[in-house]
């Protein structure tokens, strides 16, 4: 990140905490203010996450004002039970990139304290893997630095899963594709892929 212009960012205090989250999803950090469409998780519209997750749960996301954008995007996360959070608190930004490799998280959010919250949660998705900031990169880093975990994989691909333990607790992680546009796979693809692992837990 040398001789560029290194912005300091702090996360939006965004968090939802539904009554039941039997599936946690984790990102690394919104895009910068200038590329949000309404002050929520994957607030950019281009971004293929609300997209994928209207339709595995039936709920429409087509003709919403901006004013209903959150509320749309909460009701889907309750039809699911699934949270939503992103792995940085705190990041250092290269510009106003919204690139994993342009983003260092120097403040982790408490992944563990929701973990702990909810004693239904099975299961974590991590969507995005391949660059060393990505949010896998990121949950590897978050689990070393707290000490839950230090045999994770170093590498990894779509459908892998592995095991954490946390509160004394198995919880299966899921590695996906990351949801943005630039990963190049289609929606089509994308709704398969989550659709495995979103409202599937007993």
């Amino acid at each position: 990140m040398t001789d560029k212009i290194i912005n300091i960012d702090k996360h939006p205090e965004w968090y939802h905490d539904i009554p039941v989250m039997k599936t946690l999803i984790l990102g690394s950090f919104p895009p910068h203010i200038d590329k949000r469409d309404y002050e929520f998780y994957y607030p950019n519209k281009q971004n293929n996450f609300w997209k994928i997750f209207s339709a595995i749960s039936g709920i429409s996301l087509s003709d919403e004002t901006k004013d209903e954008a959150v509320d749309k995007r909460k009701q889907i996360m309750e039809t699911l039970n699934l949270g939503v959070q992103n792995m940085g608190k705190t990041i250092a930004r290269e510009g106003n990139s919204s690139l994993d490799s342009k983003i260092k998280i120097i403040d982790f959010q408490d992944i563990e304290q929701i973990v702990k919250q909810h004693a239904e949660l099975k299961r974590i998705i991590i969507a995005g893997f391949s660059a060393p900031n990505s949010t896998f990169g990121s949950f590897r880093r978050y689990l070393n630095e707290k000490g839950i975990s230090k045999d994770l994989p170093k590498k990894v691909k779509p459908g892998d899963t592995f095991l954490v333990i946390i509160d004394k607790r198995e919880i299966e992680c899921v590695i996906c594709n990351s949801t943005s546009t630039a990963t190049r796979i289609n929606l089509d693809r994308l709704i398969a892929q989550f659709s495995k692992y979103v409202g599937k837990v007993e």
